[in-house]
């Protein structure tokens, strides 16, 4: 084990592919996007010559936290940070009517600057290889158990939902609705559905493309089609799409560029500006970047408003809140929409950093941020010294989670936790195995 402190010469590169990036996106946000989402709380993203200044100087210490090339889990972890998470709560804060003052030393914005650092520095510490024995003979019988597990959750979900089934497109929201009784929250039923497929497909889905085995890729398949047919989730879809291109890549070429991910992100900003232009509307803005962008940062906003007027929640909505007498039913993201929104139906979906800040202020957010940078860890080295190759999913899988849902949701109610005690058996047993042999 070591630790990487030198700079890579891609870091000039990528803090000025950075730089134009969050300008970029300000840009984009004031004149083409925020008034698609103003009637929830976006506003404009005011900018002068300090406000440029601190871009450039975010842009260069998000340089230096990434990494050139994207070669393990944790990479793509940090990546996904950088690239998403950091636009919502450090380029596009205040960006709302809810905290119009936020600054970068204050409230959420600071919370996810001190949990983004501790996860990237985490991954600063880098592992010796072992060996670079393929895994495809390891860990045969733990896949085909998960694979069964998988299939018998699947025709659970089918059977659960027969009465409502089917792949109508514009019965989705419907179908969002039935589940929702069906698969109410917080029953054994909807962990089932939840552990069984969100967890289990796009590991078993990615191990399918990277090793070329058929029966893996279609496993992955027949999950989305149930998960769209009983629950109308687009989101599967898209994660199936991101594995599949991210795997392909990897078998080929072993690693991303960041400076190719940022150039992406940059024409995608570009094209819905266009598009605008051109057509005086843009479905790439309103359906992919202001979802993507400026949705999360409004509710970033709500956030600072929520923790100033309600204080902390304490845990309050889960086991450990109740265990000290403090429990409440209403998740804290519910609590959120009710009271910023005025919908207490609403589920507003924020960062794990977010809703550790809301439930424990920056306590809540460093210890939260140790667990993940733990993950981090714990990834690399499985990757790094025993060529898990499946790490590199699990680590797509926490990104995604986390980046909308709590800590604690993901680790168990997303099956997280599960998989990565799979992914443990799946790389060590057989090693160890072979070295009492010897």
């Amino acid at each position: 084990m070591y630790l990487a402190t030198r700079i890579d010469k891609s870091v000039l590169l990528n803090a000025v592919l950075l730089f134009a990036y969050f300008l970029a996106l300000v840009w984009v946000n004031n004149s083409y996007i925020y008034q698609l989402y103003g009637y929830m709380g976006a506003a404009e993203r005011p900018v002068d010559f300090i406000q440029y200044m601190y871009l450039l100087l975010l842009a260069v210490i998000c340089a230096l936290l990434a990494v050139g090339r994207i070669e393990r889990p944790g990479d793509l972890l940090v990546a996904f940070f950088v690239l998403v998470l950091v636009p919502h709560a450090l380029v596009l804060n205040g960006a709302n009517r809810f905290s119009p003052e936020a600054g970068p030393l204050s409230g959420v914005t600071l919370a996810v600057v001190i949990g983004v650092s501790i996860i990237g520095l985490a991954n600063k510490i880098r592992f010796y290889s072992l060996s670079n024995d393929s895994q495809e003979s390891q860990g045969r019988r733990v896949l085909a158990l998960l694979s069964c597990l998988n299939l018998a959750v699947l025709a659970f979900i089918v059977v659960k939902s027969a009465g409502y089934f089917s792949f109508d497109f514009f019965g989705q929201y419907a179908r969002r609705a039935l589940a929702r009784d069906v698969f109410a929250t917080g029953t054994a039923g909807a962990y089932l559905a939840s552990i069984g497929t969100q967890a289990l497909f796009p590991v078993l889905f990615a191990w399918g493309v990277y090793r070329k085995k058929k029966r893996f890729v279609m496993l992955g398949i027949l999950n989305v089609m149930v998960l769209w047919g009983a629950f109308g989730q687009k989101y599967p879809i898209v994660v199936l799409c991101l594995i599949y291109g991210l795997m392909v890549y990897f078998r080929r070429f072993g690693s991303i560029k960041l400076s190719w991910l940022l150039g992406t992100l940059l024409t995608l900003l570009v094209i819905g500006a266009l598009e605008h232009e051109l057509f005086g509307y843009s479905y790439l803005n309103d359906y992919f970047l202001r979802r993507a962008f400026i949705v999360p940062s409004t509710l970033l906003g709500a956030v600072d408003a929520f923790v100033v007027q309600y204080g902390s929640n304490l845990y309050s909505d889960t086991l450990l809140g109740a265990l000290f007498g403090q429990g409440r039913a209403d998740p804290v993201t519910f609590r959120l929409g009710a009271e910023m929104f005025d919908s207490p139906e609403m589920n507003a979906n924020v960062n794990f950093f977010a809703i550790a800040f809301m439930q424990l202020r920056y306590m809540g957010v460093v210890v939260e941020s140790l667990i993940v940078a733990g993950i981090v860890i714990l990834l690399n080295y499985l990757y790094s010294r025993h060529g898990a190759v499946l790490a590199i999913p699990v680590a797509l899988l926490v990104a995604t989670k986390v980046i909308e849902q709590s800590l604690l949701t993901v680790l168990l109610g997303s099956g997280i936790f599960f998989m990565l005690v799979s992914l443990v058996l799946i790389t060590l047993p057989i090693r160890l195995q072979a070295r009492v042999v010897k």
